[in-house]
């Protein structure tokens, strides 16, 4: 079973990263199990091929060229050095587009709290006079999550005693690191700060 890194999947199917990263993410496309934290994530021939990429058949070994065909000749695609910049640039620009999306997401947070702190105070009916034992207030509707910041809360939900950003990354099999996120996860009262880089899911979530 050929084994491939997602920067090899990407030249074998002739896509990005970007879109290899996006169908792991969705669910689209099973990484390899098992393996250490700090190892790069990897996929099957046969994972590609079920998740609808054109995978093309590996070459039989030994397969003598055509009489009169010459040797391919190395291109300057097989450059070790330009491949690398190549790379490093692909993951320069994930990790920006990442970042951008993940701060659209958190103004769009905050701003569905303001909208809602605003729509309940112009529902709530005139103050009347106090009463001996006033009823407790109906709970904010909460803002929807995205589908990162949900899978953060429902594994560090299954740990009551606190999971620090390198766990959850290594539990969630994701490559970005979590650390910003879930720092401003905090600000919006989603995870609370149980000690030095460990978080539980807030007690009204």
């Amino acid at each position: 079973m050929d084994t491939y890194t997602i920067a090899e999947a990407a030249r074998l199917v002739g896509t990005s990263r970007g879109k290899l990263y996006q169908a792991i993410r969705t669910g689209q496309l099973q990484t390899t199990p098992g393996g250490e934290s700090d190892q790069a994530m990897t996929v099957t021939r046969a994972a590609l091929r079920a998740a609808g990429f054109p995978v093309p058949e590996p070459a039989a070994p030994g397969t003598p060229h055509a009489p009169g065909q010459a040797t391919p000749v190395p291109t300057a695609a097989g450059n070790p050095d330009g491949e690398r910049q190549r790379d490093q640039g692909d993951r320069a620009l994930i990790a920006h587009l990442e970042r951008a999306l993940e701060e659209a997401r958190e103004r769009e947070l905050r701003l569905l709290d303001l909208l809602a702190h605003l729509t309940g105070q112009r529902s709530a009916p005139p103050a009347a006079a106090p009463t001996a034992s006033p009823p407790p207030a109906a709970a904010a509707a909460r803002p929807p999550l995205s589908g990162l910041r949900e899978q953060i809360v429902a594994v560090v939900r299954q740990h009551p005693e606190g999971l620090s950003p390198q766990a959850t990354r290594t539990l969630l099999h994701v490559d970005k690191d979590l650390r910003a996120t879930m720092k401003g996860m905090v600000r919006s009262s989603i995870l609370t700060r149980r000690a030095a880089g460990q978080y539980v899911v807030a007690p009204d979530w």
